[in-house]
């Protein structure tokens, strides 16, 4: 007779070749209880799928850690545990930075510590507010404990997250039941800075939405909260986002405290740059922005996160590459920018559809700082190269058009810049067929009009035609300083004044349009003032790159004036101090060992495999149905893997024998990788492919790169079926690995 695990093996295997299986329904019982609910039982969850519901499957099921730096708040909870209490504490903290990932994280583990504490399930739906789905699923799971032995306090709370996500109410009416809620907390329990800090951040919400009544009265709400704590990490943090925009000098203060207030998260870093840019205080924006990516890059290589999973890090980023932009720092804008453009893609975003959060921020930067420090031949090899991994979506192709327009024009290229036009001409609308209401044209790229009368006066500047090319000057209306460098260029030596003038006025305190009108003001003949502006501008921007044309031009007029370049500011910030938060730039990190016997005994050694890349798929055995079939998709491509300098591997929760005779099924399905036993999961633990709340094993999918990097991964409730995908991202590892963008 057939033992039930062969049975559930032909199951599976039975699936993944398409054949009908006859399944008990519900109220059946199942053949094996061990089984998935897909496939047997409905009331065990599926392999790899969370006890407790949907919700469970997603977000972090690694355990948490006690961290420094998140920041310091007082939040009591009922429970016996001591630890979940700190834990709990850490978590409300981490709300308070926006730090969902890790706050939920908290949260799970006080779950884990005490499962009957009500209150850590209240902190996983607040963790989720940007997921409702998943929020609802967290209130479901407290619904079951919030029994008695809670505090009017914690049942206080408890329903004013209720009210959030009520059913039958507009999203209006839930926000004023929450908020409502939180006033009652607020009035009965006035010691309570947690409540008062969580009112101020709904009311701040609700007048982002809605219009704001007063932004003073929710100031007033915050100095009540300083008053008691003036390092409240959600203090600060709400403030910057109350004024930002508005006032940004009334939120100075809290952006000089903010990161000391919760040093270990980059939101703290991060939030108080915007207060600096609305200051355009840029110097100190970009030491806020760098002081939040190395802290995020500590914080990825400690956890094994990859840069995509990080709520606003593409933004983040981004925004730092700008900064250093603005203050002339622009090899480590190219550098910040290159490296969002290198990182791992994203299944979900990186589509036909949507160029890639990360590289698509990374693109931008990179292409700005290039143009406005005008390194045009370092535009057309990342271009050319395919560097910069443009994706073909319509707008991304007007940018590239546009730059590699610019650099054909500044070098002379005129038959590369037609080229460049007819290739922006070719992304406007089409009329519409007749029948398909008659002169209505499709929708336009946005900019692109602009884009082509821009290159249309570089074209005309080329061939001599110089009204036409003030003309089209006039309908492109580009950035001040380009438009005054392109109108000395045309001898409107007045006009040019006027626009570096207005550059200036612009674009305060930023080192590009101040260069330019150095420039301009010498070209005019009014050197005086240039010598007074050239000043000026190397006191205020001691750290700009020299090595630079715009850079190297300045110093030869300082040369022939006697100007000597200032070595310090007296405002300007130091740079030492941020190098021990984390590195500047994201890599990959090193894999962990993977030492694992095959199905016919034979020690397999991921080491071994240096100067391979090697695509790892962890697996729940052959009782899975789910990894039946990722093991069949990956191994049919086996040979297109290779060609790729790809080595496959499979490592299963069974031991090596269940694992030979899966490999030697009698049901003629091939699955041609090595398949490695791990049954007492030590490796799937190492690799993180492991829920150490519930103690059981993940699916994962790893990809490794030939210097034993750990490139991209997914572990989760199901199995990675995309092999397209993972055929792509080795693609780009293999041309990244050709440029030492991969190497540690």
């Amino acid at each position: 007779m057939t033992n039930r695990t062969d049975q559930a093996r032909r199951v599976g295997l039975m699936l993944v070749l398409g054949l009908a299986v006859a399944l008990p329904g519900r109220g059946q019982e199942a053949e094996d209880p061990q089984q998935p609910a897909s496939e047997t039982n409905p009331a065990v969850p599926a392999a790899g799928h969370s006890i407790h519901g949907e919700a469970f499957d997603e977000g972090p099921r690694q355990a948490a850690r006690l961290l420094p730096g998140m920041g310091e708040v007082r939040f009591p909870v009922t429970t016996q545990s001591a630890e979940a209490q700190a834990f709990v504490t850490q978590g409300v903290a981490q709300l308070h930075t926006f730090y969902y990932l890790e706050a939920e994280r908290s949260f799970r583990q006080a779950a884990w510590l005490d499962p009957g504490c009500a209150m850590a399930y209240w902190g996983m739906a607040m963790a989720n507010v940007n997921n409702q789905r998943r929020a609802k699923g967290f209130l479901k799971e407290l619904e079951t404990r919030a029994g008695e032995g809670l505090t009017r306090r914690e049942r206080l709370y408890i329903e004013a997250i209720q009210a959030l996500y009520a059913e039958g109410k507009d999203e209006k009416q839930r926000r004023l039941g929450y908020t409502r809620g939180l006033e009652t907390i607020v009035q009965e329990f006035p010691e309570d800075l947690e409540a008062r800090a969580f009112l101020a951040l709904a009311a701040w919400q609700n007048g982002q939405k809605d219009g704001f009544n007063s932004r003073q009265a929710i100031e007033e709400l915050l100095q009540t909260i300083e008053r008691s704590a003036p390092m409240h990490p959600g203090m600060h943090h709400y403030r910057i986002h109350l004024w930002d925009g508005a006032k940004p000098e009334r939120a100075e203060r809290s952006a000089g405290l903010y990161a000391q207030a919760a040093p270990g998260i980059a939101h703290a870093w991060h939030m108080p740059g915007h207060t600096y840019d609305g200051l355009k205080r840029y110097a100190e924006a970009a030491r806020q922005q760098e002081g939040s990516a190395r802290v995020d890059h500590a914080a990825m290589a400690r956890d094994r996160i990859l840069p995509f999973e990080i709520h606003n890090y593409a933004h983040n980023n981004q925004w730092l590459a700008t900064s250093l932009g603005r203050v002339g720092r622009a090899r480590e804008a190219i550098a910040v920018a290159r490296n969002l453009v290198e990182q791992p893609h994203d299944p979900e975003k990186n589509q036909p559809s949507d160029g890639g959060s990360c590289q698509r921020s990374g693109r931008a930067r990179w292409v700005e700082t290039l143009v406005k420090f005008e390194l045009w031949d370092e535009l057309i090899d990342a271009a050319d190269s395919g560097a910069l991994d443009w994706s073909d979506l319509p707008i991304e192709q007007k940018d590239r058009a546009r730059a590699l327009g610019l650099a054909y024009g500044h070098l002379g290229r005129a038959n590369d810049l037609r080229l460049q036009i007819e290739a922006l001409k070719a992304l406007q609308p089409q009329e519409k067929p007749e029948g398909e209401k008659e002169g209505r044209r499709e929708r336009s790229v946005p900019g692109l009009d602009a884009a082509i009368a821009e290159l249309e006066a570089y074209l005309a500047a080329l061939e001599g035609r110089d009204e036409d090319a003030v003309r089209w000057l006039e309908k492109a209306r580009p950035r001040a300083e380009e438009r005054a460098r392109l109108l000395l260029r045309l001898g409107r030596k007045q006009k040019a004044e006027a626009a570096a003038r207005d550059a200036v006025g612009e674009q305060e305190n930023q080192y590009v349009p101040l260069a330019t009108l150095v420039e301009v003001l010498a070209a005019v003949g009014k050197e005086d003032e240039a010598r007074e502006q050239l000043a000026k501008l190397y006191a205020t921007f001691p750290d700009a790159d020299r090595e630079l044309p715009i850079a190297r031009r300045l110093e030869a007029l300082a040369s022939s004036w006697g100007v000597a370049r200032a070595a310090t500011a007296e405002d300007a910030l130091p740079r030492d101090g941020l190098e021990h938060l984390g590195p500047l730039l994201w890599s990959p990190c090193a894999a962990e060992p993977l030492q694992l016997e095959d199905t016919e005994g034979q020690v397999w050694d991921l080491g071994d495999h240096r100067g391979r890349n090697v695509v790892v798929l962890f697996f729940l055995g052959g009782k899975c149905a789910h990894c039946m079939q990722q093991l069949r998709l990956f191994g049919d491509e086996i040979d297109a893997l290779a060609a790729l300098d790809a080595d496959l591997v499979a490592v299963s929760t069974d031991d090596r024998e269940a694992s030979r005779q899966l490999k030697a099924n009698g049901e003629g399905v091939e699955f041609p990788m090595p398949l490695l036993a791990d049954p007492e999961l030590e490796v799937f633990r190492q690799y993180r492919c492991y829920d150490d709340f519930e103690q059981t094993p993940l699916h994962g999918t790893f990809l490794i790169d030939r210097h034993g990097q750990v490139w991209w991964r997914r572990f989760s409730a199901d199995p990675f079926l995309d092999v397209e995908f993972v055929k792509r991202e080795l693609e780009r590892m293999n041309r990244l690995c050709r440029t030492g963008a991969t190497k540690s």
